[in-house]
């Protein structure tokens, strides 16, 4: 050690002696009065004791509480506008590859899909490949009312054989990447693209169909005798609130008779149990 370097260290020893270490420099602590913890200097320092000034308050205290005295904690960093609604293995290919596209407030349907394709074009070596695309993802969704494990079947990834083999492996990976997607789809579907859901979209709430017609469409549905189209759209705006939705020859696909039955029954009390449990599996 130098000379310098020792008077370097009896220097800084004498001011902390004397309330002034050079430590005290950047410190904080919790103000005793407000409370607060973003507002406090602390601008004496020794051995034994500390003395804190609150800008907030104007309140100053001392304390011998050494281990209270510390380096602020630095903020969090902001949270990623789009990691909701961006799978994992995507938000961190989109960052490196297209973050201009994540500067956007808010994904529009064009900015999701290109994301997806471009995604899908450069991961198709690895586990991501065979995934179904996206667009193809948000339309099955509107189609099986946003309930993902629909979805998932119908898309023939539900099933894997579960053997110990490499193709099993393989597959059961794709199902959870396929899963994965689909789910953060219906996310993205119940936040920047909700105006795009039928059930939010094609909301009818002037002439509603009356209680009588709708029980006579659901009970000719139930018999399984084709609809005239007047009769499908009573069908949807009785069972969902809407002027659109899933054609009623998919309904059973979607609900069981049973619940189709309930429903038109509750609707006669001004009930939509269908239209909420639309509404429940979009924002799960």
């Amino acid at each position: 050690m130098s000379a310098l370097d020792s008077l370097r260290g009896y220097a800084r020893m004498a001011a902390t002696a004397l309330g002034r270490s050079p430590e005290r420099d950047g410190l904080t602590a919790r103000c005793a009065q407000c409370g607060r913890g973003d507002t406090t200097v602390v601008y004496r320092l020794s051995h034994r004791s500390a003395r804190i000034w609150c800008t907030h308050c104007e309140s100053v205290a001392s304390t011998r509480d050494l281990a209270a005295v510390r380096t602020p904690t630095p903020p969090p960093p902001p949270p990623e506008p789009h990691a909701r609604y961006l799978a994992p293995p995507v938000l961190a290919w989109a960052k490196k590859t297209a973050p201009r596209a994540l500067a956007a407030d808010r994904l529009d349907r064009s900015a999701y899909y290109q994301l997806h394709t471009r995604y899908d074009r450069t991961a198709g070596r690895n586990v991501h490949n065979g995934l179904p695309a996206v667009s193809a993802v948000v339309g099955r969704l509107h189609e099986r009312c946003y309930r993902v494990d629909l979805v998932l079947a119908d898309l023939g990834l539900d099933s894997a054989d579960t053997s110990a083999d490499t193709s099993a492996d393989t597959s059961a990976d794709t199902n959870a990447a396929a899963r994965e997607r689909i789910d953060y789809a219906r996310r993205w579907l119940s936040g920047p693209a909700r105006d795009q859901c039928w059930i939010v979209s094609r909301h009818a709430t002037e002439n509603p169909p009356s209680a009588e017609s709708v029980e006579k469409a659901a009970e000719t549905y139930l018999r399984g005798e084709p609809l005239e189209r007047e009769e499908a759209s009573v069908l949807r705006a009785g069972l969902f609130g809407t002027d659109g939705g899933p054609r009623p020859v998919a309904l059973l696909a979607l609900f069981t008779a049973d619940e189709i039955t309930a429903a038109v029954a509750a609707y006669q009390s001004g009930a939509q149990p269908l239209r909420e449990a639309v509404l429940a599996a979009l924002t799960a």
